[in-house]
């Protein structure tokens, strides 16, 4: 008798089940952007440009590609891709808690304003002028003060900056 009941408990159907909740959905890991060579080119430089705007002094790593809505990801690589052309230097660094690395510029683009200045563009003799000729560089009345007075400026410059960032 008992082994009915048991049997018959077995066959009742049973109270439906509550309904599992869908899980909440959670934010997403941005997924790494395939890019063209073109692209990273562009993105290359605006990072370099960035760097260079930011001065002797330097940038976070994690500034640059938050600026310009990168993955962190995207954003390191860009930054060894400028440090293996000898463009910038990385220095890692402990900023509030976490380790990223301070992008400072190591060589700087050409300032326009300086050869503006050269006497050579408006010089009478430029046409004649060359290294073996009678007319050159080495004996250029203009040249040779335009060259101390431009490296004068630029050790001002370079003495207001201060020291950069040792490695």
């Amino acid at each position: 008798m008992k082994q009915k009941k048991r049997a018959q408990k077995r066959r009742e159907p049973k109270a439906p089940k509550k309904q599992a909740r869908a899980p909440r959905k959670q934010a997403q890991p941005q997924q790494p952007v395939e890019r063209t060579e073109e692209e990273l080119v562009d993105l290359t430089s605006r990072v370099y440009k960035l760097v260079v705007e930011r001065g002797r002094d330097g940038v976070l790593q994690s500034e640059i590609w938050k600026e310009l809505g990168l993955t962190s990801r995207d954003g390191s690589r860009l930054a060894i891709r400028l440090e293996r052309r000898g463009l910038i230097g990385r220095v890692k660094v402990l900023e509030e808690g976490r380790w990223t690395y301070k992008l400072t510029p190591l060589r700087f683009p050409t300032d326009m304003a300086s050869i503006e200045k050269a006497p050579c563009i408006i010089c009478q003799y430029e046409s004649k002028c060359s290294v073996d000729g009678e007319v050159s560089p080495y004996v250029c009345p203009w040249l040779g003060p335009w060259v101390i007075e431009e490296a004068r400026a630029v050790r001002a410059r370079v003495a207001e900056a201060g020291p950069v960032a040792a490695r």
